[in-house]
């Protein structure tokens, strides 16, 4: 019989900072001193983080719709935010009241996602245009518009070489791109990440992730029912493009994991957001059957940001009894929810 593993391996949580709007995603800056978070109101959020506190900033406005992507660029100055609207914005976010400096018509619609390659010469988007495109940081102009997926494109990820970009959309239809040139490779077969209940097409390939070497892809969503979806992560031997692990946590109600990453010691982190109330913060070793933490005290869990240390993380959860449900109320109100940001500390090392 299997020995229960000694707490000193388990994460533990901090403390909870809270804040006036709910956010789609959260983000460190490479130098682990600044936090942002990008809002359901159009906002950009700004934190000045130690470990004793979290500081708000001024706020980066600008973006006329939802802000549910951002990444920073390597070079510690720039960060860049995606919105609801298509567009895309350039700062820089060490300056205590900074403007955009660079405003990019990205995409016909949403902007799911993008990311900062880590030589920091390329910016990649994608849409709700079933667009893919890569841009120059340096000067955005765009460089290549990669047009193969069928559907909503969900996510986007580097190789840790800079050569390679994976893109992943509502079928499960994960695509490998070469980056200079902007020809597709590889598929990677996430197919059972979606379904159709009640006529309409759900789930998807929601996040893209690699490990440091470059080794492994980790392709996230939910594996769908007849009545809800799974959480579920399929980890992919990138050399081979073969699929060698699925981990599936939770029940049809646990809905899909929002937000991923891999730890430099080698293990997952994971949250995820179902029915109203339901939410799972989770840790995974690759090639285990079952994650070894997992923690249900966070509802609704959307985004995850892990400091360049590698001993702590944010996670952005919901308000309890959260009732944003798109009615005003007699008062002319509007009740919005809003994220907690709960801070917790990992492991030092390989649990």
């Amino acid at each position: 019989m299997q020995q229960p593993r000694p707490q000193a391996n388990q994460p533990r949580r901090v403390r909870t900072v809270n804040t006036d709007r709910q956010l789609g995603v959260i983000r460190f800056s490479p130098c682990g001193r600044f936090l942002a978070g990008g809002g359901y109101d159009a906002t950009v959020r700004r934190w000045d983080y130690t470990e004793a506190a979290l500081n708000a900033l001024p706020n980066l406005t600008g973006h006329r719709g939802w802000v549910q992507a951002l990444a920073f660029h390597p070079d510690q100055r720039r960060l860049f935010t995606a919105d609801s609207w298509g567009e895309v914005r350039v700062w820089n976010h060490t300056e205590r009241q900074p403007n955009a400096s660079r405003t990019i018509a990205a995409h016909d619609g949403w902007v799911r996602d993008l990311a900062v390659s880590a030589d920091g010469r390329t910016l990649a988007t994608c849409g709700r245009d079933r667009k893919v495109c890569l841009w120059s940081t340096q000067t955005g102009n765009k460089l290549h518009e990669l047009t193969a997926h069928t559907d909503d494109v969900f996510a986007v990820a580097f190789h840790p070489n800079n050569q390679k970009l994976v893109s992943g959309d509502l079928r499960g239809n994960v695509y490998e791109w070469d980056v200079a040139n902007g020809r597709r490779g590889r598929t990677f077969d996430a197919r059972s990440l979606f379904g159709v209940q009640r006529l309409n097409d759900v789930g998807g390939a929601r996040r893209l992730v690699f490990d440091a070497a470059g080794r492994s892809l980790a392709v996230a969503g939910g594996r769908p029912g007849t009545s809800g979806s799974v959480p579920t992560i399929l980890l992919f031997d990138f050399a081979a493009a073969r699929l060698q692990h699925t981990v599936s946590v939770g029940a049809a109600t646990d809905g899909f994991v929002f937000d991923l990453a891999f730890h430099t010691a080698g293990y997952l982190i994971a949250v995820t957001s179902g029915t109203p109330g339901t939410g799972k913060f989770f840790l995974h070793r690759p090639g285990e059957q079952a994650p070894y933490f997992v923690s249900t005290a966070m509802p609704n869990c959307h985004s995850l940001a892990v400091h360049p240390s590698g001993q702590r993380l944010f996670v952005a959860a919901t308000n309890a009894g959260s009732n944003g449900n798109g009615r005003p109320l007699r008062n002319g109100t509007y009740p919005g929810n809003t994220s907690p940001l709960h801070l917790w500390e990992l492991p030092r090392a390989t649990p």
